[in-house]
């Protein structure tokens, strides 16, 4: 399974919440976050019986308990990383055009009462101030056939992006997409229904974060290993 990521750039509103200036403000991201059964302009296609219960299962077990969080620009990979989480996706509702309408908290600091938001919140929150447009992106695992139609697809986020450096073009529609599908990983999902990196992934990363310093013989012993692997793929 390949890692593939969507953003969309149009018609996402800025809530601010602070009638009651006794209580903090709260400012909310909304806007359409997954549509289905549409080409998108990645020329990618969700089916809308693919893409229901993989948003479905995401309401269920991560919207619903709070930890349907959201990273500032998207990683290579399927963890969560609190270090970069900016905003905390609360709703997703299905419209009548195979939609889902999304609303995200944005996780920033208010010193005026005390509360303390991520670094990447507080970055969020100074770029809505200063009128930079934002995006919201899925971030998921799946397959993509020979038509471009995504299939055994699992949702693991939706992300807050900013303009993406590469790969934007605009579609029909004017919205605004990153080439986002990662074909240098495969994926796999374990008994537990656990996404994981395929092994020689994992292996290839814990190869990566050796010491710099070596003896010799470790040297040796690591570039036979690499050599290896490589002869493999």
């Amino acid at each position: 399974m390949k890692l593939i990521t969507e953003a969309k750039f149009n018609d996402m509103r800025i809530i601010r919440e602070a009638d009651d200036k006794t209580k903090p403000e709260t400012l909310i991201i909304e806007g359409i976050y997954i549509q289905a059964d549409q080409r998108n302009g990645n020329d990618r296609i969700y089916k809308y019986d693919v893409i229901k219960p993989a948003v479905d299962k995401f309401i269920e077990e991560k919207v619903k308990n709070n930890q349907a969080l959201e990273e500032l620009e998207h990683p290579d990979n399927v963890v969560i990383n609190p270090d970069r989480v900016c905003c905390r996706t609360i709703s997703l509702e299905e419209n009548d055009d195979h939609e889902w309408v999304g609303r995200s908290i944005v996780l920033a600091s208010d010193p005026k009462f005390g509360i303390k938001g991520t670094p990447c919140g507080d970055i969020v929150k100074s770029l809505i101030q200063f009128g930079t447009k934002l995006g919201h992106s899925t971030r998921g695992v799946g397959e993509v056939n020979n038509n471009n139609v995504v299939t055994d697809y699992q949702l693991i986020c939706i992300d807050t992006v900013l303009s993406p450096s590469i790969g934007i073009f605009n579609d029909s529609n004017g919205n605004r997409c990153v080439n986002g599908i990662l074909e240098s990983k495969d994926f796999v999902i374990n008994t537990h229904g656990e996404i994981c990196e395929m092994a020689y992934d994992r292996f290839e990363k814990k190869l990566k974060q050796l010491p710099v310093k070596r003896t010799a013989k470790e040297a040796k012993i690591a570039n036979a290993v690499y050599e290896f692997l490589n002869s493999l793929i």
